[in-house]
C-alpha cells in the first residue's frame, strides 16, 4: 500500500512499491458531488495530472450522529478508476480554512457538547474547541469511519493514495481559546516533551514562551488534536496522512487575524512536529507568484523531518515554473487548487503552463521519486536578476544553465531574462556517466570540473521519452543542436546524455 519513507533526510511517497511524483489537480471546495463531479474532473483532467485532490465533508458523510453516507466518496474512487488517476482526498472536519465551516449540522446546534472557542473578550467564535473531550471524539470516530470504508473498498487497488486531515486548522477570531478548559491548562506548566522540542525552561506557558505563549499553545493544542484523528485513522487502516496549513507570510505578523492561530506556521514548525507524531508530513499551502518569498516559504519547511510538498498553489501560468523549486529540493509533490473555472483565455494559459509540467513529468514520476530519494536530482527556476545560474552534477560535471537565451550561438555575458520568466531545468544523474536533461526555455551547458586534468566530452545526446519505465530514443542530437548547448524552447523535451573524458 502508499507509504511515506526517509532516508538520509530525504523523503518520498511510494505507490504500488515504487516512488510516485505527485502532480495533483485540486478541485474548488464544492465541486466533490456526484452531479457536479464531471465537469469539474474535466477541467482537472485538462492539466494531465496523475492526481487528484477532492475533499470530503464531515457534514455530508455524517449527516446524523453515528450515521454515515459514503456516496460522495464511492463517487470520487469509481471517477478515479474509470479515469486511470490517483486520489488525495482532503478531510473537511473540525477547521476548514481557521473555522468550522464543515462540521455537521447536530454539532453547530450543540455548543453545549461541542463548544466553541472563547475569545479574550469572552465572546464565542465559529472555531470548535481543541480542548473539548467530545468533539474529539466525534472527529476521531468520523475519520476512522473514513479510513475504514477506504480500506473496505480501495485496501487492493490503492486508488486513494493519501488523506490530508483537517484543512488549514487553527483559529481565524481569536488567538486562542480562552475558555475554562483552555485557561486551566494555559495556566499549567509545559509538557516536557514540549520543552525538550523547542529548548524552553520549565515554568508555565506565559513563562516558557514569552510574548509568543499564545499562540504556542494553540499551535499545541490543534497539533495534539489533530494527531489524536490521525492515529485513530491510522489504526484502522494506515495510508500516508498529512496536514496542510495556511501560512504565515513576511508581512503578516498577527496570529487570529492575519493568520489562523495554531496552524504549524514556521516559527511553530518544531512545536507541530514534536507534537504530530501521527501525521507523516506538513504541507504547504502557497499563494504568492514572488519566487523569493516561495522560495523562501519551501526552504522553511523542506527539513530532516518533513518534505518539501505544495499541497496548494494558485492556478495561473506565474506558478507554473516553482513547481522545479519542489524538485530541487528533493520534494514529494505539487498541487495546483481551484482548476474548475469558467472558460476564459485567462484559465486556457493557467491549464498550458501546468498541463506543460504535468504531461512531460508524469511518465517518469517514479524517476523523478527515486533520484529525489537519493539525492540525485537538481533542479533550477529563473528568477529576476539571476537569468544564468549553475548546477553541481556532484559527479566531476557541472551544469550552466541560461535562461531565455537565443536557440543558437553565444549566449551574451549579460543575459536578461526572458519576457515571461518562465525558464526552469531539471537534471537525474543516471549514473556517473549519464544524465537525464528537461526543461522549457532554457539552455543548459555541460561542464567537467573533475580535477584530474581530463577534459569533458558528451559522448551521445539522444532525444526520446520514458515510456513505462523504459527509455525509447527517437534521435540523436548533435552540430547544430549542440554546439551551444541543449536548448529547450517553450515546451519540454527529455534528452538522454552520455558522458565521457580524454
Amino acid at each position: 500500500m502508499p507509504r511515506f519513507v526517509s532516508k538520509d533526510g530525504r523523503h518520498a511517497l511510494t505507490v504500488d512499491g515504487k516512488p510516485f511524483f505527485i502532480l495533483a489537480a485540486q478541485l474548488h471546495n464544492s465541486s466533490a458531488w456526484p452531479a457536479t463531479l464531471d465537469e469539474a474532473w474535466s477541467a482537472a483532467e485538462a492539466l494531465a495530472p496523475n492526481t487528484i485532490e477532492a475533499p470530503i465533508y464531515w457534514e455530508q458523510f455524517e449527516p446524523q450522529p453515528g450515521k454515515f453516507d459514503t456516496t460522495n466518496i464511492d463517487a470520487l474512487i469509481a471517477k478515479a478508476r474509470a479515469t486511470g488517476k490517483r486520489l488525495a482526498l482532503l478531510w473537511f472536519g473540525t477547521w476548514k480554512n481557521g473555522q468550522m465551516h464543515y462540521v455537521p449540522g447536530w454539532m453547530k446546534a450543540d455548543p453545549a457538547t461541542y463548544p466553541r472557542m472563547i475569545d479574550a473578550r469572552g465572546e464565542p467564535i465559529d472555531v470548535l474547541s481543541p480542548h473539548a473531550p467530545a468533539t474529539l471524539a466525534a472527529d476521531k470516530r468520523a475519520f476512522a469511519t473514513l479510513l475504514a470504508h477506504l480500506k473496505k473498498v480501495d485496501g487492493t487497488k490503492h486508488t486513494v493514495i493519501m488523506v490530508q486531515v483537517e484543512n488549514e486548522p487553527g483559529s481565524i477570531g481569536s488567538v486562542r481559546d480562552f475558555g475554562p478548559a483552555a485557561q486551566a491548562e494555559f495556566a499549567g506548566p509545559v509538557p516536557e516533551p514540549v520543552l525538550a522540542r523547542t529548548g524552553r525552561n520549565p515554568g508555565t506557558w506565559r513563562a516558557a514562551f514569552g510574548p509568543n505563549a499564545d499562540e504556542a499553545f494553540a499551535a499545541y493544542a490543534t497539533a495534539r488534536y489533530i494527531d489524536a484523528v490521525a492515529a485513530a485513522g491510522k489504526a484502522v487502516y494506515p495510508l500516508p496522512i498529512y496536514a496542510n496549513m495556511w501560512l504565515r507570510y513576511k508581512d503578516k505578523k498577527y496570529p487570529g487575524i492575519d493568520y489562523p492561530s495554531g496552524g504549524a506556521v514556521w516559527t511553530m514548525l518544531d512545536l507541530w512536529r514534536g507534537a504530530s507524531p501521527s501525521v507523516d508530513f506538513i504541507g504547504t499551502d502557497i499563494y504568492t507568484e514572488d519566487a523569493g518569498e516561495y522560495r523562501k516559504v519551501l526552504d522553511q519547511y523542506a527539513r530532516h523531518d518533513n518534505p518539501s510538498w505544495v499541497s496548494e498553489t494558485g492556478f495561473n501560468p506565474r506558478t507554473a515554473p516553482f513547481l522545479y523549486y519542489v524538485l530541487a529540493r528533493g520534494g514529494i509533490g505539487f498541487s495546483v487548487f481551484g482548476i474548475d473555472n469558467p472558460a476564459s483565455p485567462e484559465q486556457d494559459a493557467a491549464v498550458a503552463a501546468h498541463r506543460a509540467n504535468f504531461a512531460a513529468l508524469d511518465p517518469i514520476r517514479a524517476l523523478i521519486g527515486q533520484a529525489a530519494l537519493d539525492g540525485r536530482l537538481f533542479a533550477a527556476v529563473e528568477e529576476p536578476g539571476r537569468a544564468k545560474q549553475q548546477l553541481e552534477l556532484g559527479n566531476g560535471w557541472r551544469a550552466n544553465i541560461a535562461f531565455g537565451p537565443p536557440a543558437w550561438g553565444d549566449t551574451p555575458a549579460i543575459l536578461a531574462n526572458s519576457a515571461a520568466q518562465s525558464g526552469r531545468a531539471m537534471i537525474i544523474r543516471l549514473s556517473d556517466s549519464s544524465l537525464l536533461v528537461t526543461g522549457i526555455d532554457a539552455r543548459v551547458e555541460l561542464e567537467r570540473v573533475a580535477t584530474d586534468g581530463r577534459h569533458g566530452q558528451l559522448m551521445r545526446v539522444e532525444e526520446g521519452e520514458y515510456r513505462d519505465g523504459e527509455w525509447l530514443g527517437k534521435r540523436w542530437l548533435n552540430g547544430d543542436e549542440t554546439d551551444y548547448g541543449i536548448n529547450f524552447r517553450d515546451r519540454s523535451g527529455m534528452i538522454r546524455v552520455d558522458l565521457g573524458s580524454y
